[in-house]
């Protein structure tokens, strides 16, 4: 008999009492710190019955809540069991509010060591109103004992990218990197983020399902070769975290707080040890896209486009759409890009939201859960793939039988603000923030916005959500040559529809203005003219449509397969003007 919710809640519950703790915090995180865990790993989900990508639960002796951002909103009002479970939105001073209405007091709270980072710990509330809080660390989480049908994995070894496809060889990067250390003393830099690992080793595995990592931490001394830590590799030594720990001899060492695990901390914590905290300095030149990683981009791109096209012409030839499920078309779309021999896995899980499920900004399909397509209504498809060259991340929106006008007023006004982005050329040196106002002033100026941000970078054949720039309310680091971010503004109807439109986009020299940026449009799928009033866009927009379309008809048509396509095509291309 498999466990319920209650259950298990229950069961941590006992944890509590046996360990004399008031409460625990279960974090989506692994030891890892990526968006993209393990099956074994789904910790939160396991307790919560909550899959939202990011989140965190806090369990108390008598209640019990998630606290997630407004993109997860309806999905944990659908998905969390009432009344075992309360729901609250993630902002500052969430957890402290939440645990005020606990009563006057102390309280005592567990969390996992190994999968609360040191700078996560560092904003750990210590009090709130009324309250005294004391936090205690484990090493191993309660709920892989309690977790009776927990997952396995198969652990595998990681494989060696050519240097043709990363434009760079890991010795020239790990060069690069000790002079840099060099230069700020350091006798080595501890390595947690996986991204960073691959990256800086040019090696990839297949320890996520849409993410093609080899999961691991690793140590660049200043003077010699790296090691892998967690992990296994033919080319590169390996060994596990917690014997790293012990042997490490005393130095000065930099590591990322943002993914180095407390657990790890407080076993390099030493006397003897100078540690300095950085952010990784690896993260801008991952960031910064080279030729070789441009090129691997799109060329990505154009297979993405091919298999997203044919998908498309098949939903608008089929007969009686609303026959088939969600998870039908997430299968269909798949099976589409694994055609492809250049294809290894989709880069996250895919967002096939019809009509009010278009509304839930993350929402997921799932089979027996998921629902039918809608006639005369939206279909939300949030996609993408990693390639052998690159990856890809595209968001469309469908119209499947007649749209009414709000349909087609708010997918112009989301459409508009899309192209506003596109277009923009800034000055070097500028950030995100700005970039986001840009994007947003269309929607803004009809009365509408969304509740996330508007692009995210993107890893070349790592993570689909790289940081460290973004484009957003928050503040990030200037925007850079090369660097690959997304261009996805949406506007959402609570209990109708979504609509979000999302091209990837790669910085890169303006041509107009020196000490200038400008973007390059990676993604080449046209966007639905059913649902384009061109009333309300300015003519340079519908100028920048005509462009993008006829370069999306140049690229795609030699490579489809029949006249009859080539011709669907053309329409899905032709010009506004």
């Amino acid at each position: 008999m498999s466990q319920s919710l209650a259950d298990r809640l229950a069961a941590l519950r006992g944890f509590l009492a046996d360990q004399n703790l008031d409460g625990f915090v279960i974090w989506r995180d692994d030891m890892f710190m990526g968006e993209e865990v393990r099956a074994k790993d789904e910790r939160l989900a396991m307790i919560s019955g909550f899959t939202g990508s990011a989140g965190y639960a806090v369990i108390l002796k008598d209640r019990a809540a998630v606290f997630s951002d407004g993109r997860y909103h309806l999905q944990l009002e659908n998905q969390l069991e009432k009344p075992l479970w309360q729901w609250r939105d993630s902002g500052p001073d969430a957890m402290q509010k939440w645990l005020a209405e606990a009563g006057e007091g102390a309280l005592c709270l567990g969390y996992d060591a190994t999968t609360t980072s040191v700078a996560r710990y560092q904003k750990l509330p210590t009090a709130c109103e009324n309250l005294t809080l004391s936090w205690q660390g484990f090493e191993r989480n309660p709920l892989d004992d309690i977790w009776q049908d927990r997952p396995a994995h198969q652990r595998n070894a990681a494989y060696q990218l050519e240097t043709a496809i990363t434009g760079q060889s890991a010795d020239d990067k790990i060069a690069a990197l000790q002079e840099e250390l060099a230069k700020h003393g350091q006798d080595g830099l501890i390595i947690t983020a996986p991204d960073c690992v691959n990256w800086l080793l040019n090696i990839r595995g297949d320890d996520l399902a849409n993410t093609p990592f080899h999961l691991a931490f690793a140590f660049l001394p200043q003077d010699g070769a790296p090691l892998l830590i967690e992990g296994d590799s033919p080319d590169y030594a390996s060994m596990r975290w917690q014997d790293f720990c012990r042997t490490l001899p005393a130095g000065r060492y930099g590591y990322d707080e943002a993914s180095l695990p407390m657990a790890l901390f407080q076993a390099l914590d030493r006397p003897d040890m100078n540690l300095q905290a950085a952010p990784c300095p690896i993260y801008l030149p991952k960031a910064r896209k080279n030729a070789a990683e441009l090129a691997g981009f799109r060329e990505a791109h154009l297979h993405d486009a091919l298999a997203l096209c044919r998908f498309w012409f098949w939903l608008e030839q089929c007969q009686d759409i609303t026959c088939y499920q969600e998870t039908d078309l997430v299968a269909l779309l798949r099976d589409e890009r694994r055609k492809n021999q250049s294809y290894i896995c989709d880069s996250f899980d895919t967002i096939m939201g019809a009509g009010p499920n278009g509304a839930i900004i993350h929402y997921r399909a799932l089979t027996g859960q998921d629902s039918a397509i809608c006639d005369d209504n939206l279909l939300l498809i949030d996609s993408g793939a990693h390639y052998q060259t690159g990856t890809t991340d595209i968001t469309r929106t469908f119209k499947i039988g007649t749209p009414d006008d709000e349909m087609i007023s708010a997918y112009s006004a989301v459409l508009s603000a899309h192209i506003a982005l596109a277009k923009a050329h800034f000055p070097k040196g500028v950030n995100g923030v700005a970039l986001d106002a840009i994007c947003r002033a269309p929607l803004w100026a009809t009365g509408r916005d969304y509740a996330h941000g508007t692009g995210h970078g993107v890893g070349h054949i790592l993570s689909v959500h790289e940081g460290p720039a973004h484009i957003a309310k928050k503040s990030g680091p200037a925007l850079d040559d090369g660097m690959v971010l997304s261009n996805e503004p949406g506007f959402y109807e609570a209990g109708k529809w979504g609509i979000r439109l999302e091209n990837l986009v790669a910085v890169s020299q303006s041509e107009q203005f020196s000490d200038s940026f400008c973007f390059e449009t990676l993604t080449l799928v046209p966007f639905e003219q059913d649902l384009i009033d061109k009333q309300m866009l300015d003519l340079a927009s519908i100028h920048w449509l005509d462009q993008y379309h006829a370069r999306v008809f140049e690229a795609l048509a030699p490579h489809l397969d029949t006249d009859v396509m080539r011709h669907w095509l053309s329409q899905k291309c032709a010009p506004l003007l």
